[in-house]
């Protein structure tokens, strides 16, 4: 679908678009019985990440370096360096702790917090700190070659002057509550707290999980229903999320206690646990924690998708993460495991969700379906 283009220079054109979500043209699988191991390591306990697959990089939180960011090769595995990320008030310190971090250009990363935001230069040192406007969730990307953060109704971009460049219908210069927050804004910002952010040269996208927050506190297993995306020349649009790979017919059921009341819940929607980031075509994509459907790609401009899912039955899957998706191939984390003893005495296997022990890529494979035009060409 094109994007109109303001035809007045200098004026912000607000226009609502929305890439419908067309049948999936292609499922994909992911094949854990074959790849290529980066890091294999029982010592190691891994969580967040981000890849510069152009210098073929892996940056990832461990348990090892609490107040850093540990860098690896994608390559041979091996540790390249240690970025110090401290907390407290000092100009590259943290006050309130590290939130989240993503590639910079030139080989360097962005750091963020919810007041600041370090860039490092390729070695790790600290080169400059940016303040932005407006508080943020602590989400920060790469948006055309300057940091961005997400806020309520938009993202802040720095600007190349040191004025900020605020994207969206900003509504709120902070986004604390308190006694005089309206009631009505507060299921706006729980929903910000756990949004995504990932940012192209000339779109910021944002999955948000207001929708979803409501949908789990009504006991339902509905999904995300839409990104937002905000554009730099002033327009606002949304590109559909796949309703496909939910458990349907009540085929899924989980236990959960609310009030100290076990109740049964419909299984979740695979949305529901989803983060998100671009591959190296531009298309959306989101990978998840559930064990059957695993994501999605998207087509930000024609809504076309492919869903993404495990091998049925396979117990590798459910110790595996699928973080981010570079040319036909995905890397995964896999969790370690540990013996929990039940009530009933019984000794079984637990994933430790957010302690990977292992780093390696993966082929995708094409299991039914046609392909979107010009997504994962090499794919069979």
């Amino acid at each position: 679908m094109p994007r109109p283009t303001p035809t007045l220079p200098g004026i912000a054109v607000l226009a609502i678009l929305l890439a419908p979500a067309a049948d999936a043209q292609q499922v994909l699988e992911i094949d854990l019985t074959t790849g290529r191991t980066i890091i294999d390591d029982e010592w190691r306990s891994m969580s967040g990440s981000a890849a510069d697959w152009d210098r073929n990089i892996l940056y990832v939180t461990d348990k090892e370096e609490p107040e850093g960011i540990m860098a690896f090769s994608l390559e041979t595995g091996e540790w390249i360096r240690t970025i110090s990320t401290p907390r407290g008030d000092g100009p590259h310190e943290f006050s309130q702790g590290r939130e989240e971090f993503a590639a910079a250009p030139g080989g360097g990363l962005y750091v963020s917090g919810r007041l600041r935001v370090v860039e490092y230069d390729p070695q790790g040192r600290p080169i400059d700190s940016w303040r932005p406007s407006a508080s943020s969730t602590g989400e920060v990307c790469n948006f055309a070659g300057a940091p961005a953060v997400l806020t309520r109704g938009g993202v802040v971009r720095r600007g190349p002057d040191g004025t900020d460049e605020t994207i969206g219908t900003i509504g709120a210069r902070d986004l604390g509550l308190d006694a005089e927050t309206p009631a009505d804004a507060r299921p706006m910002f729980l929903g910000m707290l756990n949004a995504k952010l990932a940012c192209s040269e000339d779109a910021a996208y944002v999955l948000t999980s207001k929708g979803y927050l409501m949908a789990r506190q009504e006991g339902s297993g509905a999904g995300v229903d839409s990104i937002l995306s905000y554009y730099r020349h002033g327009e606002e649009g949304r590109v559909a999320v796949p309703a496909e790979g939910a458990y349907e017919g009540g085929k899924c059921e989980h236990k959960v206690t609310i009030g100290g009341r076990e109740r049964t819940r419909p299984c979740p929607h695979w949305s529901q646990s989803a983060d998100m980031s671009l591959d190296d075509r531009g298309n959306i994509v989101l990978l998840g924690l559930d064990s059957r459907t695993r994501g999605a790609i998207i087509n930000p401009e024609t809504g076309c998708y492919a869903l993404i899912r495990s091998p049925m039955g396979s117990a590798m899957a459910r110790r595996s993460m699928p973080v981010a998706i570079h040319a036909d191939s995905v890397l995964v984390l896999r969790n370690a495991t540990r013996e929990v003893t039940d009530q009933q005495g019984r000794t079984v296997n637990s994933v430790v969700i957010g302690s990977a022990t292992r780093a390696s890529l993966h082929p995708l494979r094409r299991v039914g379906g046609e392909p979107c035009a010009g997504m994962l060409p090499s794919v069979s």
